[in-house]
């Protein structure tokens, strides 16, 4: 008959035998794979809200109405203050251009020079362009208007062609001070003249001369209107063909145009 002492090592025996026989198979037994994650739920869009009609009243027409209106406000005080300019420019014409100055100009030499172009220019300012030749058919007046009283220059410029040989050609220009006196007309009487004979006998002796000439005279007369203002009364403008530059009523508005 075994002993406890010995029953109990056997019993130890047992128990590390079937510890070594499981070892094996659980380390043969596959890992348990790990659950998969939970997928997160993906949140609902919001909902778009639903426009609500403004309750603001609309504005944009009554603001450009007031644009408007600022802007014809501003019309009428910029117009009645071009109208308020204009009635003191014209006082002040009235006793500053106070002097009528008529200029006639002739040119004597016609049969045998043809006059491409005729200028005349009061105090810097063209009163006068004619391409037409008139200079050469009457003395008519080429500028009638109204200076300020004092010191002026004229200054005329002929251009000229030979009619016997276009070839020849000539191109003068002159200028010269006339003096306005207050309430008084100024008359200035211009003549040129051209008295050669280089196109006409150069066809048959290959000579001749220019023999240019420019005269001028200048005269006043008193009017009996003299104490009366003279700003606004029309200039009468010279007759001039289509081509030409008409009189203006003075000198720097001449100018200015």
């Amino acid at each position: 008959m075994l002993g406890v002492p010995r029953l109990a090592s056997l019993g130890r025996a047992l128990c590390l035998g079937g510890l070594v026989a499981l070892a094996p198979a659980a380390a043969a037994q596959p890992a348990k794979p790990a659950p998969p994650p939970t997928p997160t739920p993906t949140p609902a869009p919001a909902p778009t809200p639903t426009p609500t009609p403004s309750t603001t009243p609309d504005t944009a027409p009554a603001a450009e109405a007031n644009d408007i209106d600022a802007l014809r406000q501003e019309y009428l005080k910029l117009r009645d203050e071009l109208f308020a300019s204009r009635a003191r420019a014209a006082t002040l014409a009235s006793a500053l251009y106070s002097t009528r100055i008529q200029i006639k100009w002739r040119f004597t030499s016609a049969r045998f020079w043809g006059v491409s172009r005729a200028v005349v220019r009061l105090d810097g300012a063209s009163v006068f362009d004619d391409t037409a030749g008139q200079i050469g058919a009457d003395d008519a007046v080429r500028f009638d208007g109204w200076v300020a009283p004092g010191r002026h220059l004229v200054t005329v410029r002929l251009e000229a062609v030979g009619k016997d040989d276009d070839r020849f050609t000539t191109a003068t220009e002159s200028t010269f001070v006339v003096q306005a006196v207050a309430g008084k007309d100024l008359e200035v009487t211009i003549k040129s003249a051209d008295d050669g004979d280089l196109p006409y006998a150069w066809r048959k002796r290959e000579r001749g001369g220019y023999r240019l000439g420019l005269d001028v005279d200048v005269t006043t007369t008193a009017r009996p209107d003299a104490g009366k203002p003279n700003a606004g009364k029309p200039g009468k403008p010279a007759k001039q063909s289509a081509a030409a530059v008409p009189g203006r009523r003075t000198a720097e508005a001449a100018g200015a145009r």
